[in-house]
């Protein structure tokens, strides 16, 4: 009898020993799939957040570094070649060798592709020019297309991202309309300056920019 009794005795501590252990781990996969759950949502909140267009840049804490400007006029236009070919741009790209920018990398390939985005917009069917040398102590980047003069209020607001981006490193923005002449796009900022043996080459690429009639409206600091 006592024997009967010990046997139901440890089988109800057996019992209850499971009883436990499956509650706990019950409990633990519930805490295991909320915490999975969570990790979902927020990344889909994340993926939910609209991405920056050409020319939005998300203010944030900028990285400057060292760029090739070349290397990176070069990766924006490669990300825009669909467009310049579906619009046919005739393009024509000088940038001085060995200039470099300070410039967080991101921000820099959004600046550029909204730029030059724009800039192809305005030049569907004629042409369009982008040169990049080292000027007045700076990096200073031009875009000039053939397209129809705009209103450089409405242009300085479509670039405005790009504006704002530019100033907190440093950097400004100009946008000239002038008639008959299409639109200029200037973009100065701090570089690391071409050698001295190159300086004399400015004037291969002022001659390209070179603008005789007076402009039809400006914005932008120099």
């Amino acid at each position: 009898m006592a024997s009967s009794i010990g046997l139901l005795g440890l089988g109800w501590v057996a019992l209850t020993g499971l009883s436990i252990g499956f509650v706990a781990l019950v409990e633990w996969r519930a805490r295991q799939l909320t915490a999975r759950y969570a990790t979902s949502q927020s990344a889909t909140a994340d993926l939910a957040q609209p991405g920056p267009r050409y020319g939005e840049v998300r203010l944030a804490t900028f990285e400057s570094r060292k760029l090739d400007v070349d290397h990176e006029v070069s990766a924006a236009l490669v990300q825009l070649r669909d467009m310049v070919m579906r619009g046919r741009v005739e393009l024509q790209v000088v940038v001085q060798p060995g200039l470099g920018v300070w410039a967080d990398p991101c921000a820099l390939l959004q600046m550029l592709l909204g730029i030059l985005s724009q800039a192809i917009e305005r030049a569907a069917g004629s042409a369009l020019l982008v040169s990049a040398s080292w000027h007045g102590g700076r990096m200073q980047l031009t875009v000039m297309d053939d397209g129809p003069a705009g209103n450089p209020a409405a242009l300085m607001g479509r670039l405005r991202e790009v504006e704002q981006c530019a100033a907190l490193q440093g950097g400004t923005l100009e946008i000239e309309c002038r008639p008959l002449r299409g639109n200029k796009v200037v973009l100065r900022m701090p570089g690391t300056g071409a050698p001295e043996e190159l300086l004399a080459d400015d004037y291969v690429v002022d001659e390209l920019i070179a603008d005789d009639d007076p402009p039809t409206g400006m914005l932008g600091a120099t």
